[in-house]
């Protein structure tokens, strides 16, 4: 599945105006704008990221990402929340959203962390741009905490984690996460988590229903499959994906992750549109390798790192099989158009 319900993007885009950032002309510039965005759409992943890219650069709050994931409502989920809510237990609606977690808005897969006394939602983050990477899992923990406090609120008014897991360094301030959270914060884990005692998840729903959890489980199905079916012309969107890195470029296993699809799907879909993981990629480095060689100064090392090779010899050979002639002969008598 490529693509997700726009309304994770249009919450992020209303937050963020509301911090007093502009987003319309970076909306403009991809054909959107708030006024005109069907609440029903969808969005291609690939495009959501570059959009959300531009957007984060904008920001100088390190708490942003905590601030934009509790924006997100529990009317936003449509089916996937109702599903929850009539689970017969808290741990039920959990197994059911790690099941689903598809129709989320996270980057990255989570997964159900057991011990004899705690569940833990561990958020295994998708590789990303280390310029938005920080504020994607903030927002995503933070979104996911919100989640369970809105389904949790009609059941136990006291909810509360046992810990959090951040996956990136302490930032200046831990307090911002403290006051969210409510309980000890550990930063620099492997992954995140969100560590929930197992008698909070014990407790019945009492808006359980085992009728109404089935249709909107139908329903999420119904969504699911739809999604699927638009997996068409991945091309594109892969190409797409890998032109925001930079030295380090995702692996296929990442990019399947990002689209939530099985790395095996992606490379059955790409055999299809008669192409591959390694031929997008090397397109994808041959255009900037033209670029960087053309309008920059930069040397043939510093371009070969950028580009994710451990030695120039390696691009050198790359390059030349791709255009016929050396990177410094290139330099001297390019062909890419300068801009």
């Amino acid at each position: 599945m490529t693509t997700r319900s726009v309304l994770g993007l249009i919450y992020t885009v209303h937050a963020i105006n509301n911090m007093g950032i502009e987003t319309a002309d970076i909306l403009t510039k991809y054909g959107f704008s708030l006024q005109n965005l069907d609440p029903f759409a969808q969005i291609d992943r690939a495009q959501e990221l570059q959009i959300l890219l531009e957007i984060v650069q904008q920001l100088d709050d390190v708490s942003a990402g905590l601030q934009l994931g509790t924006r997100f409502g529990i009317a936003g989920y449509g089916p996937f929340s109702l599903m929850l809510m009539t689970s017969p237990t808290a741990y039920d609606a959990c197994k059911l959203g790690i099941q689903y977690q598809a129709l989320a808005y996270l980057y990255g897969t989570m997964e159900l962390d057991l011990t004899p006394g705690t569940t833990g939602l561990s958020l295994y983050p998708a590789n990303l741009p280390e310029s938005i990477r920080t504020f994607l899992i903030d927002r995503d923990l933070a979104g996911t905490y919100q989640l369970l406090k809105d389904i949790m609120i009609n059941q136990d008014d006291n909810f509360s984690l046992d810990e959090v897991w951040i996956p990136h360094p302490k930032p200046t301030t831990a307090k911002p996460y403290e006051e969210l959270f409510q309980c000890p914060v550990k930063f620099d884990q492997p992954h995140g988590k969100l560590v929930i005692s197992n008698i909070e998840l014990s407790h019945a729903f009492p808006q359980s229903n085992a009728l109404a959890c089935k249709l909107y489980q139908a329903q999420c199905d119904q969504l699911i499959e739809a999604r699927a079916a638009q997996i068409s012309g991945l091309t594109g969107k892969v190409s797409q994906y890998l032109n925001l890195f930079e030295y380090r470029f995702p692996k296929t296993s990442d990019v399947a992750t990002l689209f939530s699809i099985s790395e095996r799907s992606l490379r059955r879909q790409l055999v299809k549109e008669s192409t591959s993981y390694q031929t997008i990629l090397n397109s994808v480095r041959y255009h900037r390798a033209r670029k960087l060689l053309t309008n920059s100064k930069l040397p043939i090392e510093t371009i070969a790192d950028k580009l994710g090779y451990s030695e120039p010899s390696a691009f050198n050979h790359a390059f030349t099989k791709w255009s016929g002639t050396s990177p410094r002969d290139y330099r001297k008598h390019p062909t890419y158009p300068s801009e």
